[in-house]
């Protein structure tokens, strides 16, 4: 048995350790009572981080809005102001976490406004663009 001081995270702990032989079985020896570890210094814990701040907030949103499902970057806006869309057809490209993910319109309508442009970071629920 040998006894050993470890420090894990600024705290110190007296350990007992047992000494095997060559043969992997447990020295035959008494098992000591077992005690608890007595600290001897306490670090400061860490202050906790502050939450992230979106990159953009999000804005209220119409009833003819399209919303990010997911926070990300917008990689190209495949409509313009005046086009008309069908219920299904990509108006967004946005990848997030390395992986492009199309944005459709829900329904058919005409694009009323355009809210982002290739490039621009968005939050999760953010308008993309509305239609009417």
């Amino acid at each position: 048995m040998r006894k050993l001081r470890i420090t894990v995270e600024g705290t110190v702990y007296d350990v007992t350790v047992e000494t095997l032989d060559e043969a992997g079985a447990a020295a035959p020896s008494a098992p000591p009572a077992p005690r608890p570890a007595a600290p001897v210094a306490q670090a400061a814990p860490a202050p906790a981080p502050a939450p992230a701040a979106p990159a953009t907030p999000a804005a209220p949103t119409g009833s003819g809005d399209i919303v990010s499902p997911m926070a990300g970057t917008v990689v190209s806006v495949d409509v313009k102001v005046g086009d008309t869309v069908t219920a299904g057809q990509q108006v967004v490209m946005l990848e997030a976490m390395k992986m492009n993910t199309p944005i459709q319109a829900p329904q058919g309508g005409t694009v009323a406004s355009v809210a982002v442009q290739a490039g621009a970071t968005v939050a999760e629920g953010q308008a993309l663009l509305s239609l009417s």
